[in-house]
């Protein structure tokens, strides 16, 4: 929650809507959280598989992917939504 709160207010500034915040979080945060051993997500899992993170991060592949899939997406523009309209190129909402 905390990323998604200090970011809410540069995302409106550049134009950008809420849920590309939102779906941000969720593939950055909320995916990652079991790869993570210091995490409750990440200790819950080690837990109940009884190996380590690091056992099971090579078939965590959906995981990997998805947070470098959104840095894709923010690099091309593609599926990223815009509460005004913002010039080609330019990376700040024009008032």
């Amino acid at each position: 929650m905390l990323p998604a709160r200090v970011f809410r207010a540069e995302f409106a500034r550049r134009g950008l809507a809420p849920t590309n915040l939102s779906r941000l979080t969720a593939d950055s945060g909320t995916v990652t959280s079991p790869l993570v051993p210091w995490n409750s997500c990440g200790a819950f899992m080690g837990a109940v598989l009884g190996v380590s993170t690091l056992a099971y991060l090579p078939f965590c592949l959906f995981n990997i992917f998805s947070p470098l899939l959104s840095v894709l997406y923010g690099f091309t523009g593609f599926k990223v939504e815009r509460t005004v309209t913002v010039p080609p190129g330019s990376q700040e909402a024009q008032p």
